[in-house]
């Protein structure tokens, strides 16, 4: 009862049905609450589905993006060929020969990985890319970039033509 309260008086919504997600013998129940916020209630489909042989009943839930629903790619590209691995090797060595040797294994990995994300930090350019093109290689791009400039500025200039030549050979080559 008090969980159904805090629910209401927060901006969640139940979305089981009336299925049941615990079938044991002739007793039907749902223990099981699925929840999620009121702005994605009318786009999420809620089913409970006997598929293993516990009396616990799978429960699928299944969302579709809302029409006014905004994507937003938000990754970021880590550009391991422009990486100093001479400098990472160096400041990783000599970072791990500075340590103490740990007396417990969870604390060696927790140096372990702190030592590696810092020379990660230090060592390998990341960045996201404002405009990615999927299958597009990094040459073709730049060729892309200087192609569109030239455009701009004159679209009947001759000098175009080389470019997206070579622009859709390095594409098809990819």
């Amino acid at each position: 009862m008090e969980l159904a309260e805090q629910i209401d008086d927060s901006n969640f919504c139940t979305i089981n049905d009336e299925a049941p997600t615990r079938v044991m013998g002739t007793c039907n129940s749902s223990p099981d609450i699925t929840i999620a916020s009121g702005g994605l209630i009318n786009s999420i489909t809620w089913r409970s589905m006997l598929t293993l042989t516990s009396d616990h009943l799978s429960i699928i839930n299944s969302i579709e993006n809302p029409p006014d629903f905004v994507s937003v790619d938000n990754r970021t590209f880590i550009n391991f060929n422009k990486a100093n691995w001479v400098g990472f090797t160096e400041f990783t060595e000599s970072t791990f020969n500075a340590l103490p040797i740990p007396m417990d294994v969870c604390v060696g990995e927790r140096q372990f990985r702190k030592v590696i994300a810092a020379a990660t930090a230090r060592f390998i350019p990341t960045g996201k890319i404002a405009k990615f093109r999927p299958n597009f290689p990094a040459k073709a791009a730049v060729l892309a970039n200087e192609r569109d400039t030239l455009r701009h500025a004159d679209p009947g200039d001759p000098r175009i033509r080389d470019p997206n030549l070579e622009i859709r050979r390095m594409v098809n080559h990819q």
